[in-house]
């Protein structure tokens, strides 16, 4: 059979056909599965909105926002302190925001997934102007990195530039116990 134009029915089929593979290729790297069976947790989109809502669904809890980026070597070493954190307080609140565009999640993925950050809650920007974004968070922050904003239950960041160690935040969650 002959479509339009002179596509054959089997160059027609073949072509839908890896319209729909690609398209599955691309939902598997989204949605890769770890060794251990569990699977990437989705970006959600950060957004002008989105510090608000991240501010307000945690109801005056304590909790660390971390912005970062895959190109940020100190951002990834930072990683180490988060995962042992974790180790020692299996409840800790940490949000990672990565400056990226979200439209990258594939690479972004490949990187939390590398330095497991599996259980924690994941953003990244989704502007085409990543400024607007930057000045929700702080009119003054240029992109700066890592960026590390400490809430404790009056909502008021403690922002601190650079690396953080881990004595760093263990401190500051002896101080949010009381």
């Amino acid at each position: 059979m002959i479509l339009q134009k002179g596509i054959s029915r089997k160059y027609f089929l073949t072509l839908v056909l890896g319209v729909a593979i690609a398209g599955g290729v691309t939902s598997m790297a989204i949605g890769e599965l770890h060794e251990d069976g569990t699977q990437n947790q989705a970006l959600k989109p950060f957004k002008q909105e989105s510090l608000g809502k991240i501010i307000e669904s945690r109801n005056g809890k304590p909790f660390v926002l971390a912005f970062w980026s895959v190109y940020c070597a100190i951002c990834i070493q930072e990683m180490e302190v988060w995962r042992e954190v974790r180790k020692q307080h299996p409840d800790f609140d940490l949000v990672l925001v990565s400056t990226d565009p979200i439209d990258g999640e594939q690479r972004i993925n490949q990187v939390l997934q590398r330095e497991d950050m599996k259980g924690f809650e994941m953003w990244a920007f989704a502007d085409p102007i990543p400024a607007r974004l930057r000045s929700v968070v702080d009119s003054k922050w240029r992109g700066e990195l890592p960026r590390i904003h400490f809430y404790g239950p009056n909502a008021i960041a403690d922002v601190r530039m650079g690396k953080v160690g881990k004595d760093d935040v263990l401190d500051w969650l002896k101080i949010q116990d009381g």
